[in-house]
Formats: structure tokens, C-alpha cells, sequence
């Protein structure tokens, strides 16, 4: 039986298909790779610069904060980098720094408590309000 040219035709026309489909595929995983290794390599340049602006116990609080609430960490992170950009950042910021803008972030106030002998721990404004 002699080959069918339209078959044979058909074959080659998928075969081509297929090869695009693979070489696409594979550009679209080199692309993608090529993009997460810049994302790796532009967070340890960020990390490495943020660490230089903080002091040796607010890194530490950083990383502490970064696995407890990223999004406030990441937040702070992006702020430190923008008053690094702006040349606004004088001296390295402390811990205590770190935990005022985290404390802005979340909307959580200081409070001061007082104890005393016999009574409940109220804060200092109802203690002050209580003796007006």
C-alpha cells in the first residue's frame, strides 16, 4: 500500500504543533525562573540595605516581626527604603524606632498602667479622669 500524502501531510503539520507548544512552554519556565530569581535577588539587595540602616537589636526585632505579621513588616521594610531613596534617614534607627512605626501601622496606642496596693491595673488617663 503506497502512504497517504494527506496522512503523512497531517502528521508532519501536528508534529510541528507540538515542537512550537514545547519550545513555548519552555521559554514561558525559563522566563518565569528568570523573573523569581530577580525577585530573590532584589529582596536580599532590600534586606541588605534595610539592615544597614538598622541598628544590631532592631534587626533582630525585624525578623522577629517579618515571620510574626509580614504585611506590617513588608510595609516598614518599603517606608525605611523610601526615606533611604529620599536621603530623609540621618542616623540608624533604633528597635524602639521599629516598634513606634509598627505601633502607627497597627493603630495600637501607648498605654501607661498603674497598680495600686488593693486596686486593679487601670490606666493613667481613667486614674487621672478618676481624680478630677
Amino acid at each position: 500500500m503506497p502512504p497517504d500524502r494527506e496522512l503523512d501531510s497531517l502528521r508532519e503539520k501536528r508534529k510541528k504543533e507540538l515542537l512550537a507548544q514545547n519550545i513555548k512552554k519552555e521559554l514561558a519556565m525559563k522566563q518565569q525562573e528568570k523573573e523569581t530569581n530577580q525577585m530573590k535577588q532584589r529582596q536580599v539587595r532590600a534586606t541588605e540595605i534595610i539592615n544597614k540602616a538598622l541598628e544590631p537589636e532592631a534587626v533582630v526585632y525585624m525578623n522577629w516581626l517579618t515571620k510574626s505579621n509580614p504585611a506590617v513588616a513588608l510595609t516598614i521594610k518599603d517606608t525605611i527604603i523610601l526615606l533611604i531613596q529620599k536621603k530623609m534617614l540621618r542616623k540608624q534607627l533604633s528597635k524602639i524606632d521599629i516598634m513606634k512605626i509598627e505601633r502607627e501601622l497597627t493603630g495600637v496606642d501607648s498605654k501607661i498602667q498603674v497598680k495600686r496596693r488593693g486596686k486593679e491595673i487601670t490606666d493613667l488617663n481613667e486614674n487621672l479622669k478618676a481624680k478630677e
